[in-house]
This record gives structure tokens, C-alpha cells and sequence, in this order.
């Protein structure tokens, strides 16, 4: 995890702000982040967040293709 990730998370804690985190051991979590990907896109987000969420879609896509440490969420 990142420092700035880190910081995201100290700071909604302290904040009392909603987060939603995703791993890549749920199955599905890769096609909704390509989702936010598209919808950034869309929407005119900055390149660096934009190569960042790009980059991490390609992180969860490779740990993915083992299917022993994927599944549907609980």
C-alpha cells in the first residue's frame, strides 16, 4: 500500500468519511475498478490518477490469474 493510500485512509478515519476497499482476492473487484477506470476517463480525471488506477487494474489482473486465490466475495 501506498503512503499516499495510507494517508487516504488516516484521514476518513479522522474525518468519520466513508471509504470502500477492494482486494484482488475478490473475484470481481478488477471489472469494477476498470468500471472507476472508465468513469474517471469519462469524466476528465488527472492523468497521474488516471495511470495510478491504471497501474493497479494491471496489479489485480495479474495476481487474478491464479484462480486458488480468487473468489466471490462473502
Amino acid at each position: 500500500m501506498t503512503e499516499k493510500n495510507k494517508k487516504i485512509i488516516r484521514d476518513a478515519e479522522d474525518n468519520g468519511t466513508p471509504i470502500f476497499i477492494l482486494t484482488a482476492k475478490d473475484k470481481i473487484s478488477s471489472e469494477t475498478i476498470a468500471d472507476y477506470l472508465q468513469n474517471c476517463i469519462t469524466a476528465g480525471c488527472n492523468p497521474d490518477h488516471l495511470t495510478g488506477i491504471s497501474q493497479r487494474l494491471t496489479e489485480f489482473l495479474r495476481y487474478q490469474q491464479n484462480d486458488n486465490l480468487v473468489k466471490l466475495p462473502d
